[in-house]
Parts: structure tokens; sequence; C-alpha cells
């Protein structure tokens, strides 16, 4: 039996136990799964709980920058997402998530993107960011806070969003979970071929609504949530089956589940 677990703040909203949970079932193997919601002042306290009474532990929102500083070895250069509690293993399972989601969703994006917008600077920005340029793909950065949107193009190789054309969008704030219009609030004309919202709300934001309405191909993050967790899980079980095949696997029983969120 593996002990898991999901370390945020203010995520009642999580799916994550019940992707894991048919995760486990596919692969025929056993995991519990706990969500721990704290605050700041809470972190450090619950990674040291996490790292002496769970096997593996994930992280999201907004804790996965400073989860580098309470792991002992990095297999990522950007934010942590998952841990292996023994040795405080820290990984990064978000950007092959993104990656594999694009391919199953928007087919021909290798092909037709050439430069990629990324709304946000925070965890998921850096592994979406990355991947992207992993991939050959041009990114600019839009956050509201400039100063975070060019430490990460320092870091990553990316570029500050200066009305460049681009023909893929990626929303990667949590602007939309209560309804905001993250392109409003950025100032940003609808003008792109592909958009993709991380927010994986079965509710459709108004971000992916407006970039519909425009013409574009769009997605939410419900298949990268699922693609992220089996990379994890994959890490935590030790096994090597082809993740394409679990997504498979799952993706079908989930489905209702995303739907009636």
């Amino acid at each position: 039996m593996i002990k898991s677990a999901l370390l945020g703040r203010d995520i009642s909203y999580t799916l994550s136990p019940k992707v894991h949970a048919e995760i486990a079932r596919a692969l025929n193997e056993e995991m519990s799964f706990d969500v721990f919601d704290v605050t700041v002042d809470e972190l450090s306290g619950a990674v040291k709980n996490l790292l002496k009474t769970y096997d593996c532990f994930y992280i999201t929102k907004p804790y996965k920058t400073d989860m580098i500083n309470f792991v002992r070895e990095l297999k990522t250069d950007v934010g942590v997402n998952f841990v292996i509690s023994r040795g405080a293993v820290g990984y990064n399972t978000d950007g092959m998530g993104f990656i594999s989601a694009l391919d199953k969703r928007f087919t021909d994006w290798r092909d037709n993107v050439i430069a990629v917008l990324v709304l946000g600077a925070g965890g998921a920005a850096y592994a979406v960011t990355e991947a992207l340029i992993k991939s050959g793909k041009k990114v600019y950065i839009l956050n509201r806070t400039a100063l975070s949107a060019a430490k990460l193009c320092k870091k990553l190789g990316a570029e500050l969003y200066l009305n460049q054309p681009a023909e893929m969008i990626v929303n990667c704030t949590s602007a939309g979970l209560h309804g905001e219009d993250i392109l409003n609030n950025l100032c940003i004309l609808p003008e792109f071929e592909y958009a993709y919202d991380l927010i994986y709300s079965p509710e459709v934001t108004p971000f992916l609504r407006r970039m519909k309405d425009a013409g574009a191909k769009v997605c939410n993050g419900s298949d990268m949530l699922i693609f992220q967790a089996i990379e994890g899980d994959k890490i935590a079980f030790g096994i090597t089956t082809d993740t394409q095949k679990i997504f498979s696997m799952v993706e079908p029983k989930l489905a209702d589940i995303f739907k009636n969120k």
C-alpha cells in the first residue's frame, strides 16, 4: 500500500483523490490518498509531517516553487509538484502531463504552433514553459507582476510578451475558477488558434468561452491532471507501463467525475 497525499491551499475542489484511486485500480495497485489544505504558516510543519509519515505526496498551488527549499534532491529545474519522501526527492510531472494533453487534444499543434503565450508566472507556468521550449517552441510570458514574469524568462529562456504573434495561448493562472475573465484582466484579444486552460472545472471558463467564440480550438486541464498524476504514480509504484495506455484505461471512468464535479 502506497500512502500518498496532496498539499496545497484553498483546494477543497480537488479531484485528485478520485483520479489517483482510478489510476491505482487500473494498475492493480493499492494507494491511500489524503488532502492537506494548509496556510503559508502551516506549510513547513505539513511538509515535515508528509516526509515523515507518507511514501510520497503531490504539491499544487501555490507551493510548487516553495517545495524546492524542502527537498534534498531535485529531478527538475522548475517547481516541484511530486515528492518521494524517502530521500526527499523532488520531481515535476506537470510538463510531461501538459505535453501529453496537447498531443491528445490538439493533434496538429506541433506542426502548426511556432510561438505560445503563457499567462502567469507561478509553478505551473514554469513547468509549462520549460516543456514548450524543450518541444522547440518560442514562449512569451505575461503576468500581472512584471518582475515575476521577468524572473521566469531569465531562468528558462522565454521572452516578455509585447504583443508578438503567437498561435497558442495557455492560462497557467487560477483566474477563472470564480468566473474571472483573464483575457479582459490582462487586456488580450482572443486572436489565437489554440487555447489551453489548466483549470479543469467542468464549467467552461470565461477564457475558454471567449477563445472558442473567436474560433480557437480549446481544451481545459482535466487531461493534464490525469497525465501528470499517472507520471507521478508510475514513479511511486516503480512501474514503466506506457502512460497513454494507462490514460486510455482511466479517462473513460473519470469522464463523469469531471463532468459532474
